[in-house]
């Protein structure tokens, strides 16, 4: 067990190293589609944050080109889960589905993954919250921010370390 909290530790020590980026940020496109009643999602983010998160999360090296696509997508879930949280109107969380991922080019060498989900909300958008959490444990800086569309309407959100859960205050 001591052995393997050392190798988590040196893993997670080397992927901090190697950061790459000052910019601590992501970003959300996010629809919700009336006739199918969801939240149609694109989340960027940066590939090496968010393969440190999931080595975090998982206790065990992990890559989106060298692991096994399943595996990854299941940690991806897994986090997206804990950290992109939808609650509708009477406060329970709404079910994501997983669509994919796709990398993308990034900004000074450290290349981008947009993650592809939907939030199922049968009651509609009025009365839902988002808290969105992604990476806000490991950078104290780091800003989510989200474009938000419903039907003609539109709202932008921003969120950062210590925020509550935001209303989706569009298309009531």
């Amino acid at each position: 067990m001591r052995r393997r909290a050392l190798i988590l530790w040196g893993l997670l020590t080397m992927a901090s190293a190697l950061h790459a980026h000052d910019l601590h940020q992501s970003t959300a496109e996010v629809e919700f589609n009336a006739t199918t009643k969801k939240l149609e999602v694109s989340l960027s983010v940066f590939v090496s944050d968010l393969e440190l998160a999931l080595m975090r999360q998982s206790e065990r090296e992990l890559s989106l080109e060298k692991t096994a696509a399943a595996e990854v997508d299941a940690e991806i879930q897994r986090f997206l889960v804990a950290h992109f949280v939808v609650k509708d109107g009477a406060g329970k969380a709404a079910e994501i589905e997983w669509a994919g991922r796709k990398m993308e080019g990034g900004t000074a060498g450290d290349p981008a993954v947009t993650l592809y989900f939907e939030v199922l909300l049968p009651g509609g958008i009025t009365g839902v919250a988002l808290s969105h959490t992604v990476f806000c444990d490991r950078f104290a800086d780091q800003l989510n921010l989200v474009h938000l569309r419903s039907g003609a309407q539109s709202a932008e959100l921003r969120f950062m370390k210590g925020d509550a859960a935001k209303g989706l205050g569009v298309g009531k």
